[in-house]
């Protein structure tokens, strides 16, 4: 029997939330659960017990370490954190999508029907049984468990007063280090790699990049427009706030901020600010109010799914209108739009509406935890540790590089340290709105990752 459900992280406010409450749902069904940071599950590989794994992308990038797990006997499935939201199918099966990553896994768990669409129209896809289920991000956001957050919205809310956020999404041009920059470092070099004219990429960057410095006008714009409220600036994880920081140094209502889960920071805020950013559905499953400022609109490349689902500004005087609006309390979407933007979010979001995603994924599971685990031949096995072996030794001496995306210091800023007590104290929060998960233990597995099982 496959008892043991493994869920890698790799943002920590962005996923560990979510995977935590699913591996809550799993322990009742009868699973034991490894859940934390990616890195520290991925070194320590050879210590897992078997179970099935849970990848977080199915981009080329994970090739290895998929092979290494099936080796290892290991039961493979993935789905796509980022797979919600894209610019179009092309964009998003070049740039998000590789195609023996996306044949590797058992199973794939999409989103929604449309993420399971991009997959299926991929070029070589192998027939990969695909469950359409949602993500647990979303059951985060259901009318239930909105409590969870609010200890935390009240004290930003506290803190901040009557503030605006603005989400930016701009680490392809504005990294956490420079050289991984691949938008920026494309433009410059004029897409000297790119050999197929049918390629986006170069398209894709320009759009970016003309984005990106409306962006950085806007944000001492509004700061000055609304001297009362506090502009709070969120960044994307892998985003290098400093250049958010050089805008706004001379706005002293204007705060950049990255930390805590993005859902606390929606719900506090007044107003959301984006353009094509995942924090646009989020609140629209919050019931939140969130404006897409499109000062450049491209049919090829602007993300459809989060700017249909918010109020459009096209310049900065359309987006000083609806953030007044929304700081009075007002409102500017009508039932017509409302019942698009439902239908919208159902054709993306497969749980909404439906019973939670952590039930819909664990009801995927259930077949291939019934089946006795394959056992690999003892030359694959082999194979599989020297590889692991390998790849850990490469990590770990990646980790000491500087401007490395393995560097620790980035690693660390991706996936902050939390104890057991914390994970404790958060299953603990999950338990009471929901009225279960009493008999769940979380003891430490690896440096901040942790098992979680049933009391005996």
């Amino acid at each position: 029997m496959r008892n043991t459900l493994i869920l890698p992280c790799e943002t920590r406010v962005r996923e560990f939330d979510a995977k935590l409450l699913l591996a809550c749902h799993a322990v009742e069904r009868g699973f034991d659960a490894i859940v934390g940071w990616k890195r520290s599950i991925d070194l320590n590989v050879l210590g897992l017990p078997g179970g099935i794994y849970v990848g977080k992308s199915v981009t080329n990038r994970n090739l290895l370490m998929f092979r290494i797990l099936r080796r290892l006997g290991h039961m493979l499935t993935a789905w796509d954190e980022e797979g919600l939201v894209y610019a179009s199918t092309d964009v998003y099966q070049r740039t998000k999508v590789g195609v023996e990553a996306l044949n590797e896994p058992r199973c794939l768990f999409a989103w929604g029907e449309a993420n399971a669409e991009a997959w299926r129209s991929v070029d070589g896809f192998a027939g990969t049984r695909i469950v359409v289920a949602g993500n647990p991000r979303a059951d985060l956001l259901r009318p239930e468990l909105r409590g969870y957050f609010g200890d935390q919205v009240a004290a930003l809310r506290a803190e901040h007063g009557n503030f605006v956020l603005i989400n930016t999404n701009f680490s392809r041009l504005n990294h956490f280090y420079a050289s991984q920059s691949r938008q920026r470092k494309l433009l410059e070099d004029g897409g000297d790699i790119i050999t197929d004219d049918a390629d986006p990429r170069l398209g894709w960057a320009a759009h970016k990049a003309a984005l990106f410095e409306a962006f950085k006008d806007m944000v001492p714009a509004l700061a000055r427009r609304f001297p009362d409220a506090t502009i709070v600036v969120r960044p994307h994880p892998s985003e290098n706030a400093q250049v958010w920081l050089d805008i706004s140094a001379d706005c002293s209502n204007v705060r950049v901020i990255h930390a805590g889960n993005i859902a606390a920071w929606l719900q506090a805020a007044r107003v959301t600010i984006h353009n094509g950013c995942t924090t646009a559905v989020e609140s629209y499953l919050l019931d939140r109010p969130a404006i897409a400022y499109q000062p450049v609109l491209s049919p090829e490349y602007d993300h459809y799914l989060p700017n249909g689902l918010s109020i459009p500004a096209v310049d900065l005087q359309g987006l000083a209108d609806q953030v007044a609006a929304s700081l009075a309390g007002g409102s500017t979407c009508c039932p017509t739009q409302e019942a698009e933007r439902e239908r919208l979010a159902r054709e993306h979001i497969a749980s909404r509406g439906r019973a939670p995603a952590c039930d819909l994924i664990l009801d995927g599971l259930e077949a291939y935890r019934r089946h006795t685990p394959h056992k690999p031949a003892i030359t694959k096995r082999l194979a599989g540790v020297a590889a692991a072996e390998g790849r850990a030794l490469f990590k770990r001496m990646a980790a000491l590089i500087p401007n490395n995306p393995n560097h620790v210091a980035y690693q660390r800023h991706m996936f902050p340290p939390i104890g057991a007590a914390e994970v404790r104290a958060i299953v603990a929060r999950f338990g009471r709105l929901l009225g279960r998960f009493e008999d769940i233990r979380v003891t430490p597995w690896q440096d901040n990752a942790f098992r979680l099982t049933r009391r005996r």
